[in-house]
């Protein structure tokens, strides 16, 4: 998977690997199916966590963001950027735990890729699900 990521170095020298982001909620790449799947895990610290004391759902939704993000990468072999993000919630995250969010590539046409994931605690119990669309950018130079 990082060598894969690596040609992006060229096109954009900024770039960063892993994302700011991803680093920021502890994030782990667990298991990666070329171009087709990747689970990440996330760490739950208290200081993401809303006024009940449970993981805050903006930053869940920036979990599902930071496992889509490089699976994009990878699958499409450019740049992309995210259309929409949709996430379902269905039950309550505690602190001090590590969730692990798999992402799976639904549907790749030229210009889009159409991903869905699931989130799940360390009881192996869901706690939402996400779906986005991204459009696939091109290269500085690149013809259309």
């Amino acid at each position: 998977m990082q060598k894969e990521l690596e040609k992006f170095s060229k096109f954009a020298p900024s770039f960063k690997l892993p994302p700011p982001a991803f680093v920021e909620l502890s994030g782990e790449f667990i298991s990666y199916r070329r171009k087709k799947e990747l689970t990440c895990s996330f760490y739950i610290e208290p200081r993401f966590s809303n006024p009940m004391g449970v993981f805050q759902g903006g930053f869940l939704a920036a979990a599902f963001d930071n496992t889509f993000g490089p699976l994009c990468y990878l699958a499409a072999g450019k740049p992309t950027t995210t259309l929409e993000l949709s996430v379902s919630y269905i039950r309550m995250i505690k602190e001090n735990q590590r969730i692990r969010v798999t992402a799976r590539v639904v549907a790749r046409g030229n210009q889009h890729i159409y991903l869905e994931a699931e989130a799940f605690d360390e009881e192996e119990k869901l706690v939402a699900k996400s779906t986005t669309q991204v459009l696939i950018l091109k290269f500085p130079g690149e013809q259309s």
